[in-house]
């Protein structure tokens, strides 16, 4: 679908236990989040969660897939657009820029669960959505470029201007189901129909919020408010606990034998504490752990280790996941204006006090790289050469005396700011529960107390920091200092994460109220060379002079940092011997979660046919 009572919980949690595994063909999976909406939020409007992402990939199947090699396949399309075919058709328009038509042809036993027919109305539906005025989406810069032009019930073209390099990865767009949601977004429309995006950028964001949540709550779905277009539908969520899928007979992919031969139901159980989330792997009530689930240390711990001989393989992924820590730097909050967030000085002393050499070799033997930029190490567009902050606590503490901090009586540095004696004390979230990211907020403290900064830790569940009223809202100061979390990136890199303007559409990237808080950099960082590199290398279709300007605007990052890189994480995957086609990759389905081909996930000992092997995507312990 998309491009991005107590009774019954401990009813719901012993059927998983007692029914685990191939003796009913389910699969139980274990996550250490849980989403905070589903399905009707198909823009992402109110969550952008991992996890979320992650089960549509079993409730929603795109056009065109991305497997496990970073090749386009058709799921509910009948072929992949490319110039041999006559779909795909590129022209020149001048600037340096291209046109991009792409032409799809919706399979004609494509189904919703409901029966009814994905037709060209369903995603001319997603389009008029996602245009809507002041929609508060996460990419706008894609809304600006892309158009669409229907032919019959199941043709129809796409159409990128100016195109980019990317725009041949995956689905070029979405669908959503019309005689669902249509209804209820005509009223919507009646009543935006008089508001002014710059003037009601409030009141058109809770019209927009209102209507994607009355399809996408627990309440709601479990009501049956939605339809699902993936090899499995949704049949019960207990918040808090789980969520279980059953099969979706309407779906029109067979696998191999037949699909009785494979899972039948999915069951995603939620544990956010992850050593709780271990002792239940270890004990053999999940069969499969999610890409949000256990620790790299937990996945290498012995007392995983040592129990996995003949139950279950431990893998790990490596990975296009950006471990990293954001910097508020909108001076309108007291405290960014306090601490000096908006001058680079302050971000650089921060990351020479931050040990992260020592973080990734005390909690992964060093196996996870250290971050240097956004990109990753597994990315075509990877420069390893930029400024480099070493752990240097006397680098730290110069620079931060050249901008008047002294310490106190209490060894915690201060300065004068505006006639007032501000100390050095800064907020520091991250997301409860979480072992690894709970264990490096305490090791990051202990350095930074040795320059004399203070730490005050401020942590929530993911669906509470990662909802869109609190992680898009620095500019109104909901988080005031730091922000510890990670991004999943694609191979369609774009910049965007750090983008002020994307000066191909004019789109703003910083979110705040006045563009309705669209966009992902969140931390509110300008550089307008930045800007212009990024936006220029998208428009690039020659590889080498496409990485030439990457190259440079990780150079400029990193002078800069806009945020505090980390290290990329390599995600551990553990997984109950048997099972097959339960594989993650780098950029698998996009995003490298696994199910991104979940009508072949399957148990041997039932029949399913292994197409697809782990072991040429990770590293496994045995």
């Amino acid at each position: 679908m998309k491009k991005v009572g107590k009774l019954a919980v401990l009813g719901l949690t012993a059927l998983g236990l007692a029914l685990a595994g191939p003796q009913d063909n389910s699969l139980v999976i274990g996550a250490s989040q849980e989403p905070r909406v589903l399905a009707g939020d198909f823009l992402s409007i109110i969550s952008n969660q991992a996890i979320k992402s992650e089960i549509e990939g079993y409730l929603f199947a795109p056009f065109i897939g991305f497997n496990a090699d970073s090749q386009n396949f058709p799921v509910l399309a009948t072929e992949v657009p490319t110039q041999q075919n006559g779909r795909l058709r590129v022209t020149d328009i001048g600037g340096g820029k291209k046109r991009l038509e792409m032409d799809l042809t919706i399979r004609p036993d494509a189904r919703w669960s409901d029966g009814k027919p994905i037709t060209t109305e369903d995603v001319q539906f997603y389009f008029e959505v996602g245009k809507a005025k002041g929609m508060p989406v996460l990419n706008p810069d894609y809304w600006e470029r892309v158009n669409l032009r229907v032919r019959d019930a199941r043709n129809f073209t796409v159409i990128f201007e100016p195109a980019y390099y990317y725009d041949t990865y995956g689905s070029p767009i979405g669908y959503a189901p019309k005689h669902i949601m249509g209804a209820e977004w005509e009223k919507v429309k009646a009543a935006a129909r008089n508001l002014d995006p710059d003037k009601d950028a409030e009141k058109l964001n809770e019209l927009y919020r209102n209507f994607f949540l009355k399809f996408a709550t627990p309440q709601a779905l479990n009501r049956g408010a939605m339809v699902y277009s993936g090899a499995f539908k949704l049949r019960r969520w207990v918040p808090g606990n789980s969520i279980e899928m059953e099969r979706n007979p309407h779906f029109p992919i067979k696998p191999e034998g037949g699909e009785s031969r494979y899972v039948q139901r999915v069951v995603y159980r939620f544990i956010q504490n992850t050593n709780s989330l271990l002792v239940a792997v270890i004990g053999g009530s999940i069969d499969a752990t999610s890409s949000v689930s256990l620790t790299f240390d937990q996945g290498r711990s012995r007392q995983l280790t040592s129990r996995a001989p003949g139950r279950f393989d431990i893998w790990f992924v490596p990975g296009a996941i950006w471990e990293h820590i954001d910097v508020n730097k909108f001076e309108n909050c007291q405290a960014v204006r306090d601490l000096g967030l908006n001058d680079v000085r302050t971000r650089r002393a921060l990351l020479h006090a931050l040990n992260r050499e020592g973080l990734v070799k005390a909690f992964f033997d060093g196996l996870q790289p250290v971050a240097h930029t956004w990109i990753a190490p597994v990315n075509p567009l990877f420069n390893p050469n930029v400024r480099k902050y070493e752990f240097d606590l006397k680098k730290a503490e110069a620079l931060l005396a050249e901008m008047g901090w002294r310490k106190g009586p209490d060894g915690i540095l201060q300065r004068t700011v505006g006639g007032r004696t501000v100390r050095f004390e800064i907020e520091f979230v991250t997301t409860a529960g979480n072992a690894i990211r709970e264990r490096t907020q305490q090791f990051f403290a202990e350095d930074l107390k040795k320059i004399g900064i203070a730490v005050k830790i401020n942590n929530a569940p993911s669906a509470v920091v990662f909802a869109d009223d609190y992680i898009q809202r620095a500019s109104e100061c909901k988080w005031t200092g730091l922000f510890e979390f990670a991004w999943v990136s694609s191979l369609a890199e774009d910049g965007s994460l750090f983008q002020y303007r994307n000066l191909n559409t004019g789109a703003i990237m910083v979110p705040t109220k006045e563009n309705n808080y669209q966009g992902q950099n969140i931390g509110g960082w300008r550089n307008d060379e930045f800007d212009r590199l990024t936006s220029q290398a998208v428009l690039e279709f020659d590889e080498a002079k496409r990485k030439q300007l990457f190259w440079r605007a990780q150079e400029i990052w990193a002078e800069e940092l806009p945020a505090l890189p980390l290290y990329f994480r390599a995600n551990p995957y553990v997984v109950r011997k048997g099972l097959v086609n339960y594989v993650a990759s780098a950029y698998a389905g996009g995003y490298g979660y696994p199910g991104w081909n979940a009508w072949e996930i399957g148990w041997e000992s039932r029949g399913a046919v292994k197409k697809w092997d782990q072991a040429k995507y990770a590293l496994s312990i045995r």
